[in-house]
């Protein structure tokens, strides 16, 4: 009799965790997915920042994000300061395959290695005046 009980207790557990798991995933939700890259330097820059990152063949690849993403209520881009050892890094959040926002991680002391400082005299406006942020992986 209480191997009959245990057995009804289970499948009234299990039932209900067998139709939230068979609920559609294809229909017309949102995708969303997020890809993290070890950053090897970041230079501010009175535009935004430029951000040298480790691509997945261990190539650096560089991105530029505008100042104006990181400012205002519906923010593009986020910058989050820490004295964690796995800092500096980048997090790119996709949804349905377009940049939804990023996530830049960056130590707090400013005189870690991982900043640099841009040359002066450059003209950068046309690196920070992009819309959309493309980056090679």
């Amino acid at each position: 009799m209480k191997a009959i009980r245990a057995l009804l207790v289970a499948l009234l557990l299990l039932v209900p965790s067998t139709v939230l798991l068979a609920q559609d995933q294809g229909g017309g939700g949102d995708q969303l997915y997020a890809i993290t890259v070890q950053v090897q330097r970041v230079f501010p820059h009175s535009l935004g920042y430029k951000v040298i990152y480790t691509r997945s063949d261990l190539y650096p690849g560089e991105v530029y994000l505008p100042g104006r993403w990181f400012t205002g209520a519906a923010a593009k881009a986020e910058l989050h300061y820490s004295r964690h050892p796995s800092v500096p890094y980048m997090t790119v959040f996709y949804r349905n395959a377009e940049v939804s926002h990023i996530r830049l991680f960056v130590h707090a002391e400013r005189s870690h290695r991982s900043w640099g400082a841009l040359p002066s005299g450059q003209d950068l406006r046309e690196e920070f005046s992009t819309e959309e942020l493309v980056i090679r992986y």
